[in-house]
């Protein structure tokens, strides 16, 4: 498996074709391979001002995810998410306090919370590992756990400004989205969600 490369990665996002904010993204691997995804945020939506701060926790896997810290502000407002995990169990902490979810077998956690994107810089290393596994995505923030699905038949059209040699990731469901990444970092290049508002993230060389 390719490991996610180390480094740090800025990110600008529009929705629906405005500005809304920009990210960077800080990869570490400890000493015992360990990664850590550090997020740094910043935008607005419908003109509120917002940040986040969050961190990512992997293990030696570049997959299994073993802890997550969120941060939020949006206006005056402040919202602390968390997930802890334990064997196959992960318990989500946020605007609805705790909740508690268990895997069945086979089954293998990923985390995306929001709109935030460490999560998104892990999906396609997860994913990568494992090809056939049932997915089961934790939203902290929301306090939910629902089926992750993707389609590895799909043939998304690529935007133009993505490189030749970035592989794609089609995740299915309610809302659709298309990860392209180079498979060489496993580091996404742009993120395209598919909603009633379009949201395009795009990586800042």
């Amino acid at each position: 498996m390719i490991a996610i490369a180390a480094g740090t990665y800025s990110y600008v996002a529009s929705l629906a074709g405005k500005p809304s904010g920009k990210t960077t993204i800080t990869v570490t691997r400890d000493k015992d391979g360990s990664v850590a995804i550090g997020e740094d945020s910043s935008g607005s939506f419908q003109g509120v001002a917002g940040s986040a701060k969050a961190t990512l926790s992997l293990g030696r896997d570049d997959a299994t995810v073993t802890g997550y810290l969120a941060h939020l502000t949006v206006g005056a407002n402040a919202v602390d998410s968390s997930a802890t995990f334990a064997g196959k169990s992960a318990t989500v902490n946020g605007l609805g306090g705790a909740q508690t979810f268990t895997l069945v077998p086979g089954q293998q956690f990923v985390l995306v919370d929001g709109a935030l994107m460490s999560g998104f810089i892990a999906l396609p290393s997860q994913v990568a590992a494992w090809p056939n596994a049932p997915l089961e995505l934790v939203q902290p923030i929301y306090g939910q756990a629902t089926a992750l699905l993707t389609d590895p038949n799909a043939k998304p059209v690529r935007p133009a400004g993505v490189p030749a040699a970035d592989a794609s990731l089609s995740v299915t469901g309610p809302v659709p989205l298309v990860e392209w990444y180079d498979p060489a970092t496993m580091i996404p290049d742009e993120i395209d969600v598919t909603a009633e508002q379009p949201l395009v993230i795009t990586r800042q060389r």
